[in-house]
């Protein structure tokens, strides 16, 4: 596990936390489609920054699962699901970082199935590190695209 543990939150910091970031995505394919695409390895295979991911715990996922992502060999994250709804809704919290970049961040997945496919929702949620002076009224602006843009890249998974 990386060296830094993370401040442990849940639901409630969906809503309540310093940033939180919702990004919808819709798409044309089934819930159970998608959902076997969001709890593959090659979910974020498309964002190059994503360079490792690895699961710690054995398959099949559930709540309880943890899995180990690396971000541009700067950055190595535990992420410990707490729900695995299949085909509706996945939830982590980060449990450990190999540098101090954050106090508490949660990712949520929800799909819902909409007219011709599923919407696909994921909201981030963090808080920074005690005493970091991160200007998070511009931060929203500028990660809402780009979490967008990130999770749209699903669409090449799904064809």
């Amino acid at each position: 596990m990386p060296a830094h543990p993370l401040r442990h939150v849940d639901d409630a910091f969906l809503k309540d936390a310093p940033l939180v970031v919702r990004s919808s995505v819709q798409l044309r394919a089934q819930p159970s489609e998608v959902w076997e695409v969001l709890g593959s390895d090659e979910m974020w295979s498309w964002l190059p920054v994503i360079d490792r991911l690895e699961w710690q715990t054995p398959r099949p996922h559930v709540a309880g699962s943890v899995r180990r992502l690396r971000i541009g060999k700067f950055l190595t994250l535990d992420e410990e699901f707490y729900r695995w709804d299949t085909d509706r809704r996945a939830t982590f919290r980060v449990v450990g970082q190999s540098r101090r970049v954050v106090d508490a961040l949660i990712e949520d997945f929800l799909l819902v199935p909409s007219e011709g496919g599923t919407e696909l929702t994921w909201t981030m949620a963090f808080a920074p590190l005690k005493g970091a002076r991160l200007p998070l009224g511009l931060l929203a602006p500028v990660l809402r695209p780009g979490n967008t843009l990130a999770i749209s890249g699903i669409k090449k998974l799904l064809r």
